[in-house]
């Protein structure tokens, strides 16, 4: 059982959010602890998952939770889906846009990924990461094959497929690959100096660590700074390295305070620093920021104009 701030944090919603969609929509139903505090289980932090999913993708709470229960209402007394569940299930995974036309290579990939997830099975997601990063450049794969790929083993975990240790697995085998990656990619000491990382409370690096990488190969100075970073330590490393820009990644409703706090700080004490800003609520950000968007190849080379990086 989970309390009400962890849950909030489990499914990246804030707490006063998780509190509205409960009592206005009746989308979880918590029990009470001997001291009369909320407790939420795995169903409960399930529903908030699939609705918070379906909100980022543009649909009224309303209809939201109404999809949540119809959905969870779907599912068979051992906790699977129902047969036209998997038909869902399988359509998600065909709406992944392709590397490649068609759209098969990609399909049968990401559900190899997801199964490799579903059987906390490291030596096959690691194979099939191999065999995607093969067939194009590192940008083209993280924007076309990666990250919808990510957020369809989200959407998987969200419907009871995948455990959170297979989620995890499949999360920690993307990120050794990141790593290895950044650091094989040159960085021109000439170059720019980005920094590049999370505000404080936020972990989720994947996507951040992948715009790192091409950060890095295009010729950026990149210094990664990685999750949970304070105002005070930002101020910190952009007067310590001479940064010349930052970005920073705003994955959750309830990193936005935090975030924008920084933009302010950090406009307003070094206005000449470039702050770029990504993640699915970079756009409840205001203030002198650029909003980079969701491709890894198009922030990148917003920034790149931005900063101009010497031929």
């Amino acid at each position: 059982m989970y309390t009400i701030k962890r849950a909030a944090e489990l499914t990246g919603i804030s707490v006063a959010t998780l509190r509205a969609w409960e009592r206005r929509y009746g989308v979880v139903s918590p029990q009470r602890s001997d001291g009369g505090y909320r407790l939420y289980g795995p169903e409960d932090v399930r529903a908030l998952a699939i609705m918070n999913s379906l909100v980022n993708e543009g649909w009224s709470a309303r209809e939201a939770a109404a999809e949540t229960t119809r959905r969870l209402s779907s599912r068979d007394p051992a906790g699977r889906e129902a047969p036209f569940g998997r038909a869902d299930r399988e359509s998600r995974s065909s709406r992944v846009a392709p590397l490649r036309p068609g759209g098969r290579y990609q399909s049968e990939d990401a559900e190899a990924f997801v199964r490799a997830a579903e059987r906390l099975d490291s030596a096959s997601a690691t194979a099939v990461l191999d065999a995607r990063f093969a067939l194009g450049t590192f940008e083209h794969v993280v924007d076309d094959w990666l990250m919808p790929t990510l957020q369809l083993v989200g959407e998987e975990w969200a419907h009871g497929r995948l455990t959170v240790a297979g989620e995890h697995l499949v999360s920690y085998a993307v990120q050794r690959r990141l790593a290895a990656a950044y650091e094989a990619a040159s960085g021109r000491v000439d170059g720019p100096t980005l920094l590049i990382g999370l505000p404080p409370g936020a972990r989720h690096e994947l996507g951040l660590l992948a715009f790192a990488v091409a950060a890095r190969r295009a010729g950026f100075a990149t210094v990664y700074v990685g999750a949970d970073l304070p105002v005070e330590d930002w101020l910190r490393a952009i007067e310590a390295r001479g940064a010349t820009g930052m970005v920073m990644a705003v994955p959750r409703d309830i990193d936005i305070t935090a975030a924008q706090e920084i933009v302010d700080t950090v406009a307003r004490v070094h206005p000449e620093v470039v702050i770029g800003l990504g993640g699915s609520q970079q756009n409840e950000i205001n203030g002198s920021c650029v909003h980079l968007g969701h491709s890894i190849t198009v922030a990148v080379g917003e920034m790149t104009r931005r900063l101009r990086i010497p031929a």
